[in-house]
């Protein structure tokens, strides 16, 4: 499967006009074997004990041509930094995100996923990626009281 995304990926940047490099593809290898949600921190430290000398900022140039090109998708931001998540052969799913601690709960649930796709079929739309998010208290977060109950976390 990786080698056809490759493929597709190499297709897609000589559209663009752009040199395609091994680099990019590190990256992207490396992004498609992330189960969940990552950050750029994280990604940069798997490419590090691999041994490859990727940097931060080449990290940050390539995301946007992966989000472009339908491979990932910024999922939500916390404390000023975006997670990412793997949309390819991706079930529609739901995030709800705590304010508080920034915990992220994924809902997958065939209820949403028949009501997506029906809504799609009335439009006659086709679905390429989709960005649900939720936000409010987790549990956790609730028990414990440090949080204002119309803003989350509490100054």
């Amino acid at each position: 499967m990786f080698e056809e995304i490759l493929k597709d990926f190499k297709d897609f940047i000589r559209k663009k006009g752009l040199k395609y490099t091994s680099e990019r593809e590190e990256i992207l290898e490396e992004i498609l074997s992330i189960d969940g949600h990552f950050d750029v921190e994280e990604l940069y430290q798997r490419l590090r004990q691999k041994n490859k000398k990727i940097s931060k900022p080449s990290i940050y140039r390539s995301l946007p041509l992966f989000i472009e090109a339908g491979y990932i998708q910024e999922v939500y931001r916390h404390e000023g930094h975006s997670h990412y998540e793997v949309t390819i052969n991706k079930t529609p799913h739901l995030h709800f995100i705590c304010l508080c601690c920034g915990k992220v709960e994924e809902i997958i649930d065939p209820e949403l996923e028949r009501l997506i796709r029906t809504k799609e079929a009335e439009k006659g739309f086709k679905l390429l990626t989709y960005h649900l998010e939720s936000f409010g208290i987790c549990e956790t977060c609730q028990k414990v009281g440090n949080y204002h109950p119309r803003y989350g976390r509490k100054g």
